[in-house]
C-alpha cells in the first residue's frame, strides 16, 4: 500500500526540518520556498531543494508509491499542498 498523505508530510516535515537553517516553524502550511533553495549548494544538482525532492521520491518509492513529475511551481507550494498532489498521483 502506497504512503499515506499523513505519513507524507510528516515525512516533509522531517526532511525540511533537516533544511531548516532559517529557523522556520516548519508546519503542514510551511511553504518550502521559506526553507529551501534551488542555489544554496555548492553544486547545482546538490542545493537543498533538489535533495529534499529526492529524499521525498525515494520514500513514496521505497513505500510502494509511484513517482510522478512534479508541478514546476512545486516550491512554493505548502507541505499540505505538495503531499496533496502526490497522493493524487499515487494508484488507489
Amino acid at each position: 500500500m502506497p504512503i499515506t498523505k499523513e505519513a507524507l508530510e510528516e515525512n516533509m516535515r522531517v526532511k525540511l526540518q533537516a533544511f531548516n537553517n532559517e529557523r522556520v516553524e516548519i508546519t503542514n502550511d510551511t511553504i518550502h520556498s521559506e526553507v529551501l533553495s534551488d542555489s544554496d549548494g555548492f553544486k547545482p544538482s546538490l542545493s537543498s531543494s533538489k535533495l529534499y525532492k529526492g529524499g521525498i521520491l525515494w520514500t513514496v518509492w521505497a513505500n510502494g508509491g509511484k513517482n510522478s513529475t512534479w508541478p514546476k511551481d512545486w516550491i512554493s507550494l505548502s507541505v499540505s499542498q505538495l503531499a496533496d498532489f502526490i497522493i493524487s498521483k499515487q494508484p488507489a
